[in-house]
């Protein structure tokens, strides 16, 4: 074996481990990523879902709002027909 040989040798080697070395990285980088992906794309489907729900309990309570408001208005509307109707019978 001449010195040639060897040191090609020992350079391919070399160039296998760095790129052994560069997958690994690569790999732990990809890893990574797809893990914050993973989180990123759970953190927006919850806050979503938060999101649904409040508009959920803000549209039910609108709704309640609405029926309270429509029975106070039609409460005025009788107490004030019921006032007429006794302003009528004193005549």
């Amino acid at each position: 074996m001449n010195s040639s040989s060897f040191l090609d040798f020992t350079t391919e080697i070399a160039d296998e481990e760095e790129a052994g070395a560069a997958c690994t990285v690569d790999g732990e980088k990809s890893l990574f990523k797809n893990t914050n992906v993973v989180d990123v794309l759970t953190k927006k489907k919850q806050q979503r879902e938060e999101a649904r729900e409040v508009a959920q309990k803000k549209k039910e309570q609108d709704k309640m709002q609405r029926e309270k408001d429509k029975l106070a208005k039609q409460e005025r509307k009788d107490k004030e027909k019921k006032r007429t109707q006794k302003g009528e019978r004193k005549r």
